[in-house]
């Protein structure tokens, strides 16, 4: 087996840049070539007709017929030798040179054999001929100039796609990152820390019982370590565990879907909330083969986190509709509620710009549509990238 062995897609890649090269430089080639020989029979045509006596029947058809099969010999000769390959000043001038020469001899031989000169003299052939070199020259130099100009175009703009794979690689490597440090902040959080504090309300409970037993202390002792001891429960039961909920939300490792179900189960029961998912997105978040990465999940939560916060800040709502859809290669996040709404203009939303911003910068969008009085709508647009790829 040949390890070094062309990969078949790098192959037909090539095969399809080289052959557009090609025409480029071909086209180029033909169009400024056919330009130079329709202005030249034109105006030999006039020059013969009108300033030359008993030269009136220039045979202008003859004319034309010569310099299209001569242009299409240096196209065939451009062709032939594949000069669009071509590198180097001197093996470039080489190919034109070639070209120029086929260019020149053709249309000479051509413009005798139909009877446009019968006996040229030397100082006609010596014409023809330099007119044939410069048409040549400056139609294929045209040509080779076009492939060269694609070649950079090209190189271009592929240069800035790998530019722009590196950066969402980057960008996609910080977010694994973020949710690799969440998760442990969170269990850490959830873990060791309540652990300690279990154990230090533990030591509480048996010096204040101890304190108790043997009566040496003042009698608002054994209160205010009780107290103390309720606060510390209170900041193990609740604060800790909401500190890691915000970290890294509930149920996000089983999918989006049931992340944010966890998270309208602690809105107040007054509020009627409805979460819908399409088929489709239930299929791209199905936990035993998930189309979603936790990265992807974790912003989806995220503009659900906010949408909510802000309609329970400000907008006093009766209702809320969460809606999660694939549009495209899209996730789409839509979060209603049924508030006073605002005016946006009159409105500085630190937070949403916060999160706009990180939308913006895996290629998403977020909108936000609001009136006073009509309520306010979130939608955000998220790229999945495992449907970009399919």
């Amino acid at each position: 087996m040949d390890v070094h062995a062309e990969d078949p897609v790098e192959a037909r890649g090539r095969a399809r840049d080289d052959a557009g090269d090609r025409r480029a430089m071909l086209g180029a080639a033909a169009l400024l070539a056919s330009v130079y020989a329709i202005g030249a029979v034109l105006q030999s045509a006039y020059v013969y007709a009108n300033l030359v006596p008993g030269w009136q029947g220039v045979p202008v058809v003859s004319r034309l017929l010569a310099n299209f099969v001569a242009i299409g010999a240096l196209l065939v000769t451009l062709g032939a030798l594949q000069v669009q390959r071509w590198r180097g000043p001197w093996a470039i001038t080489g190919g034109i040179v070639a070209g120029a020469v086929v260019l020149s001899a053709v249309r000479l031989a051509c413009q005798v054999a139909l009877g446009v000169y019968t006996e040229p003299d030397r100082s006609t052939v010596d014409a023809e001929v330099a007119a044939g070199l410069v048409i040549g020259s400056v139609s294929a130099g045209a040509g080779v100039w076009a492939a060269a100009a694609r070649r950079t175009l090209r190189a271009q703009a592929r240069a800035a796609e790998r530019e722009t794979r590196l950066v969402q690689d980057a960008l996609r490597a910080l977010e694994n990152e973020e949710v690799r440090l969440r998760r442990a902040v969170a269990e850490g959080l959830h873990a060791s820390l309540q652990q300690r504090l279990v154990l230090l309300t533990g030591r509480i409970d048996r010096l204040a019982d101890r304190l108790e037993a043997t009566g040496t202390v003042a009698a608002g002792d054994v209160p205010e370590l009780r107290a103390v001891r309720g606060e510390v429960e209170t900041v193990r039961a609740q604060d800790v565990r909401e500190m890691s909920r915000l970290l890294f939300p509930e149920q996000l490792e089983i999918g989006v879907v049931p992340a944010i179900r966890a998270i309208v189960r602690r809105l107040p029961p007054i509020i009627a909330v409805r979460v819908g998912a399409s088929p489709a997105l239930r299929a791209a978040d199905d936990p035993a083969d998930p189309r979603l990465t936790m990265a992807e999940r974790l912003l989806a939560v995220r503009v659900v986190e906010e949408a909510l916060t802000n309609a329970l800040k400000h907008a006093a709502p009766t209702r809320l509709e969460v809606d999660l859809d694939l549009d495209g290669v899209d996730l789409v996040v839509r979060v209603r509620d049924d508030g006073g709404g605002f005016d946006p203009a009159a409105v500085t939303p630190s937070g949403t710009t916060r999160l706009r911003e990180r939308v913006h910068l895996v290629g998403g969008t977020l909108a936000v549509v609001t009136a006073p009085g009509d309520g306010t709508t979130v939608e955000a647009r998220l790229p999945v990238e495992a449907l970009r790829r399919a």
